[in-house]
């Protein structure tokens, strides 16, 4: 029978906990290594719905992107999602910004995704430098970004560029648009940027779109998925069906 210490470990091997950024919380944060596990839940963060979910098909243990437990507790709420998961005896493994970082990582899936070539990792957040297979408008690359992510919107910074090279990085990685001008990119793809940062871009004729924290990162689950279950054939690994940040756009 696969066990959570099992899981954890092949985890530790394709994105090691130990890189995890200082402020981070990674790794076992519900449960025990010696925990069976038949059915496996993955989400990029867990609400109560995903809770819900999780009991419905009977999953031992839920692998999150997002930690369940990031501040640190002062008590547990019989109303918590933590509580729920404790009484209903469900695991959590946390697979965070180690994972963001990792070569085979959430930016590797967002780089799949935009089917970027000649890919290379840079150092910051494990962001992705890749080419696109023909040049693009602004407009263009920001219609093509929303189709590749099954995005409903995206928000964009206008250039006169012809897009060609692009960096993605998942999540907020806003930050890390002074590294994509000294790059040399076209184009900066992620899903939060701040002010200021946007009127960087503009100012250095990047166009950059953000397409939210939830589209950019969300695709690291099925190639997850599909890792895992290569590993381990005889666990039932799920992507959770109920998760959604629930933002709707506007026409």
């Amino acid at each position: 029978m696969i066990k959570v210490k099992d899981i954890y470990d092949y985890i530790n091997e394709i994105a090691p906990f130990e890189m995890a950024m200082s402020y981070d919380n990674v790794g076992l944060l519900i449960g025990e290594y010696n925990t069976n596990v038949k059915k496996v839940l993955v989400t990029l963060d867990i609400t109560n719905l995903v809770a819900d979910e999780a009991k419905e098909i009977g999953a031992d243990l839920i692998i999150s992107h997002h930690p369940i437990i990031f501040n640190p507790l002062r008590r547990i709420d019989k109303n918590s999602v933590q509580y729920k998961l404790i009484q209903n005896n469900i695991d959590v493994i946390a697979a965070h910004t180690n994972y963001d970082m990792a070569e085979k990582g959430v930016n590797y899936s967002f780089a799949k995704a935009l089917k970027l070539q000649n890919t290379r990792v840079l150092e910051k957040y494990g962001a992705i430098f890749g080419e696109l297979l023909f040049g693009m408008t602004d407009r263009e690359f920001a219609n093509y970004t929303a189709k590749c992510l099954n995005a409903q919107g995206v928000r964009y910074i206008q250039s006169d560029k012809i897009i060609k090279n692009v960096v993605v990085c998942g999540g907020a990685g806003g930050d890390l648009i002074f590294d994509v001008v000294k790059e040399g990119a076209d184009a900066f793809v992620t899903g939060e940027i701040k002010h200021h940062e946007i009127i960087f871009a503009g100012e250095n004729n990047i166009t950059v779109v953000d397409a939210g924290h939830y589209k950019t990162e969300d695709i690291f689950a099925n190639d997850l998925i599909a890792m895992l279950s290569s590993k381990f054939p005889q666990t039932e690994f799920i992507k959770s069906s109920s998760f959604t940040d629930k933002i709707i756009y506007l026409s």
